[in-house]
């Protein structure tokens, strides 16, 4: 087999029968927008606004060609492959038409043999944008299976992907070649077998030679006779399963496929896989629900169990890492993978108003253990009992699911992301997602699948520290919450100073007012309130007010990881009922200069990042408190608990508790003992209180020092009596 790129020219047209009046030339994989970025000089899209200068490119026609010249000889053939196209399109060679269909997460491949004897022209047409208005929100997507958040969100730009986004290939064949090879396994009750279905299809028959190895060492090997199907079905004794990092190991196995014709190979197929079983299973205490008459439908299971062992989900909502999906990369996927895994995460949430992501953020949260809740490209919106809607929805999701299904990093389906809510308007009756759960059950039925984020039991929420119109505080509704799982919750911030700078001019980085656009654009007000996702509330609130704009950048950014760590902390001291705290968000395709996000683009952590990676340690002495913020002469009241999410036992622990305030001396608060706690089990050692001097306005801080000193945290809180006078009082970073 050989393997022949083309390269394309682009150009675009109002009317889809009228040639573009010119040509550029085009990088593939890529985007539109990025070639027009690179080749007409198109400005910066992450400075100020000048995103809105692409905003033409929603409705026209654009149009691909390349000159296809790929001599054959009389045995070989050629097949066209796209690996992604966005969104719907037409692909034509000499103007006949090979095909026409919509969806960008579906592979397309063409035998386009008869037109490679001599020189042929491919042209690839994209229609306008999918837009069900004009609304300019993300309605405009409700008929399309597309990344909705191109049409706006409140982390991500006006800025609508559409081109050939993945890898364009002629690959040719001497003789017979592989047309799929799909592989599916089920695993016995007690673990001890995995038997394992291939479906093989080729181009003629011919025979094949199958075998898995695991590191290198054959496990199964088959030589089938002549044909152009087959099915070979085996079963593997005591199989080496495949878990989450923290839990143990990430055991793969390798397929190697090979097409055998006239005792000759003539094409090659290598894939991964990993046995394990995930469940959805019910949380403690969860069929109880509702306690009182009259009865319902208790909680939805919220309990991840991996290969029989009960797992607390900690992580994060994985967003596109990128605008365009063309420029994720291995190397981008694995930066941010990595942080997650260092921060102590064991799982990303794919949220579905984002994109599919490539076989390699796949592979790699294989290789390093990270578990993947999949959601579908549905999100926020009433998506239509419409035929040629579902007709599209089926093809794609049927491919996503055959696709990423023998990952063993893939827990969980789910139908999209708050659909059960009243500006969705979606239920369970709703024929796109009766769809959904019909094809991972026929595709995929032992990884479960659940219709929507959230359920009831589940929560999605707060996404401000401090909430002016209640006067409460995020982390006094938590600690009074009683939910199953916590699958999005926010803890807004700025950016740094200097990161936001490079994005911005000195007029606009210093004009902090709502109606500066580039503040509002890059999503620090009218996010989502007037006052998000820079707030200024809360930096009033916690601190009495701001200097400038680098004090209230400094300021956000320090209540971000002081609330953060709370509440992680305090949703896993509320295991076993609840078994998942997963922030919104990780991280975000392009700089903002504010968000709920851990990472700043491209991988740069915030300090909440270090916060939440110290609050996600397998063990460790917490601080439970309701509130951050105090007033002098207050009594300030914490409990000291250990908690213990790991699969080992914890000997009885000491912790000493020690408190300070600015310029004062360390004062001990007392001694507590952990009794010895089974695996997965967290315990309350006692309480601690103390009086805040009078008229103290400052920082208050806390450090829990116990026998191990992994075990270790340290806690800063703030005390501010408010004073007439609003600059009085004010405190300092």
């Amino acid at each position: 087999m050989r393997t022949y790129i083309p390269s394309f020219k682009l150009g675009f047209t109002k009317d889809i029968n009228i040639n573009p009046d010119k040509y550029i030339n085009a990088v593939v994989p890529g985007a539109v927008q990025l070639d027009f970025l690179r080749e007409e000089n198109y400005p910066d899209y992450f400075y100020g606004v000048n995103f809105k200068d692409y905003r033409w490119m929603e409705d026209v026609y654009f149009i691909y060609e390349s000159d296809l010249l790929i001599p054959l000889n009389d045995k070989e053939k050629a097949v066209l492959t796209f690996k992604g196209i966005d969104y719907r399109y037409k692909i034509l060679i000499n103007d006949i038409l090979l095909l026409e269909d919509e969806g960008m997460f579906s592979e397309v491949k063409l035998d386009i043999t008869e037109y490679c004897t001599k020189e042929a022209k491919l042209k690839v047409i994209l229609f306008p944008i999918p837009k069900e208005d004009n609304s300019g929100t993300r309605t405009e997507g409700r008929k399309s299976v597309k990344s909705v958040a191109c049409y706006t969100w409140d982390w991500h730009p006006r800025l609508v992907s559409t081109g050939l986004w993945d890898e364009v290939k002629v690959e040719i064949y001497e003789d017979s070649y592989i047309k799929d090879f799909d592989v599916s396994y089920k695993l016995s009750d007690n673990y001890d077998k995995a038997i394992v279905s291939c479906d093989v299809l080729l181009s003629s028959e011919s025979e094949i030679e199958l075998e898995l190895k695991y590191k290198d060492e054959p496990i199964y090997k088959l030589n089938s006779d002549n044909n152009t199907s087959h099915k070979p079905k085996f079963t593997i004794d005591n199989p080496k399963l495949w878990y989450p990092h923290n839990i143990g190991e990430q055991n793969l196995y390798t397929f190697v496929l090979n097409v055998i014709k006239d005792n000759k190979v003539t094409d090659t197929k290598i894939r991964s896989i990993g046995f394990k079983r995930s469940k959805l299973i019910m949380n403690e205490g969860s069929w109880i629900e509702p306690r009182n008459f009259p009865k319902s439908r208790s909680d939805a299971p919220a309990t991840l169990e991996i290969n029989g062992t009960k797992v607390f989900a900690k992580g994060s909502n994985f967003v596109n890492a990128e605008i365009f999906p063309s420029e994720m990369s291995e190397e981008k996927y694995l930066k941010l993978i990595k942080l997650a895994k260092d921060a102590n995460m064991n799982i990303f949430r794919i949220w579905g108003g984002g994109f599919v992501n490539k076989e390699s953020f796949f592979d790699l949260c294989d290789r390093e253990g990270m578990m993947v809740w999949q959601e579908f490209p549905l999100a926020c919106n009433e998506y239509p009992d419409d035929e040629d809607y579902l007709e599209v929805l089926k093809k794609e999701a049927t491919n996503i699911v055959r696709r990423l299904r023998t990952h063993p990093s893939l827990v969980l389906w789910c139908g999209g992301n708050e659909l059960f809510n009243n500006w969705s308007k979606m239920t369970d009756q709703h024929h796109a997602l009766r769809l959904l759960d019909s094809i991972c059950f026929n595709e995929d039925k032992f990884t479960p699948f659940i219709m929507t984020s959230p359920l009831n039991g589940m929560a999605h929420g707060h996404y401000l520290n401090y909430d002016e119109t209640s006067g409460r505080e995020f982390i006094t509704d938590l600690c009074n919450s009683n939910n199953t799982a916590y699958t999005e919750f926010g803890s807004p911030s700025g950016a740094p100073s200097e990161y936001i700078k490079k994005y911005c001019s000195d007029k606009d980085y210093n004009d902090l007012s709502p109606e500066n656009e580039v503040w509002r654009e890059h999503h620090a007000f009218a996010a989502w309130t007037t006052n998000s996702w820079l707030r200024i509330p809360e930096a009033e609130y916690y601190f009495g007010g701001y200097k400038d704009t680098e004090d209230l950048l400094n300021k956000t950014l320090f209540i971000q990881s002081m609330c953060y760590k709370s509440l992680f902390e305090e949703m896993r001291r509320q295991w076993p009922h609840c078994s998942m705290a997963l922030n919104w968000c990780f991280n975000e395709p392009w700089p903002c200069f504010a968000n709920n996000s851990l990472i700043n683009y491209p991988d740069i952590p915030k300090p909440s990042y270090y916060a939440v990676k110290d609050a996600l340690r397998s063990t460790l002495a917490s601080l439970r408190v309701t509130k951050h913020r105090y007033s002098g002469g207050e009594i300030f009241t914490g409990e000291v608990w250990l908690l213990n999410d790991s699969l080992n036992e914890i000997k009885e622990t000491n912790v000493e508790v020690y408190y300070h305030l600015e310029n004062s001396e360390k004062i001990k608060l007392g001694t507590f003992i952990s009794p010895k706690l089974n695996k997965q089990t967290n315990a309350k050692c006692g309480a601690v209180s103390f009086m805040i001097p009078s008229g103290y306005n400052g920082k208050i801080f806390i450090e829990l020092i116990a026998d191990n000193p992994s075990y270790n945290s340290d806690y800063v809180y703030l005390s501010r009596t408010e004073t007439e006078e609003s600059t009085e009082g004010m405190l300092n970073i």
